[in-house]
This record gives structure tokens, sequence and C-alpha cells, in this order.
């Protein structure tokens, strides 16, 4: 069994704790998380993306999507899909791919979802 006990302050009563149970189908659950970046983000012609992508959890990841946008001055002008099809529980990833679009970028942002 994991407990989680959290410490509130209670205003005139000092510390005060709750205990939070997770169930177990909250740990078993497919948890993604992905960390991408590009080494190429200024270059005009060629985008190199790398990464990892990691299930926490137990369960199988399915239909994961990464949406990637490449921004100037705050604006997107590029935008790419990753798509993985699945990801056993507690499975790392390795990404790599390759784009070819003009125009140089001051910054990566990315989305993800999962079933």
């Amino acid at each position: 069994m994991i407990a989680v006990i959290i410490l509130l302050p209670l205003i005139g009563f000092g510390l005060s704790y709750v205990m939070f149970q997770p169930s177990i189908s909250d740990l078993q659950k497919a948890t993604v998380s992905a960390s991408l970046q590009d080494d190429n983000l200024s270059n005009l012609i060629s985008h190199t993306v790398k990464g990892t992508v990691i299930n926490f959890g137990t369960a199988t990841a399915s239909d994961i999507t990464i949406v990637v946008k490449w921004l100037k001055q705050g604006a997107s002008f590029h935008q790419e899909i990753i798509t993985i099809s699945s990801l056993a529980g507690r499975t790392v990833k390795d990404l790599s791919f390759s784009y070819v679009f003009g125009g140089g970028a001051d910054e990566l942002q990315y989305s993800l979802t999962w079933k």
C-alpha cells in the first residue's frame, strides 16, 4: 500500500495532515511525458528534433500524438506531427526526426496527447 501524507497549515491550529491513498488503477494508468529539442533551431533550412518519450505508468499508452511547433518572436510559423501507435508501460523511446523548411526559429514548443 502506498500512502501520501500532505501537511496542511491550519490557522491557529498548527500543522494538520490529510492522508491520500492513490488506488492501484491510478498507479497503473499510462502517464506519458516527452522531452524534445531542436539542435538546429536557428538554422534556415534543416531542423532535427531529438528527444525522449517515456510512459511512467504500467498500462500501455496508445495513439500518442506530439504536435511540434517552431516559433519566431512568439508566432508559430511551422508545425509537424509525430505519431506513435503505442508505448508499453514503463518504457522509454528515443526519437529523432529531420525536417526541411525555410526560416530560423527562436523557440520550439510541443504538446502531447495519448489514450
